[in-house]
């Protein structure tokens, strides 16, 4: 198994039921490819978006929880001292875009790569990214 650092909007996107992120989800649950990591402050970040899934879909507030708990059952949450040496190298490569440090920074010190659709994300640092066609056609051809 691989470890592949999973962002915030692959999680949500993949709940909502929107493009391959779902998919890619379902498949790993059975293939166990890879281990999808993520910086803790994420798990707190989805607990609080919990009734916005359940609005923007058709889910009750306990089926949103439930899509939720099979994503997060899959995922390791990973704490900031983990990877806070590698704060600046994230800076350093993102520049403006710093949203994602906390996710690069993450990727950087497991030497991994960043399972995100962020397609400026893509450009700064294309070798670190599996956009979610890529990913789901990697892991659908195994």
């Amino acid at each position: 198994m691989m470890f592949l650092v999973v962002d915030f909007n692959v999680i949500f996107s993949a709940v909502l039921g929107v493009g391959n992120s779902s998919n890619i989800f379902k498949l790993n649950s059975k293939k166990k490819k890879y281990i999808f990591i993520a910086p803790q402050f994420l798990y707190i970040e989805l607990g609080k978006h919990t009734s916005e899934i359940a609005r923007r879909t058709s889910y009750t507030l306990d089926e949103a929880k439930k899509a939720l708990i099979f994503i997060e059952k899959q995922m390791r949450f990973i704490p900031f001292e983990n990877y806070s040496d590698k704060i600046n190298e994230a800076k350093d490569i993102l520049r403006r875009h710093e949203k994602d440090v906390p996710y690069l920074a993450l990727a950087l010190a497991f030497n991994c790569k960043i399972f995100s659709g962020d397609k400026v994300l893509k450009s700064l640092c294309p070798d670190r990214i599996k956009n979610p066609n890529e990913l789901l056609a990697e892991l659908e051809n195994e």
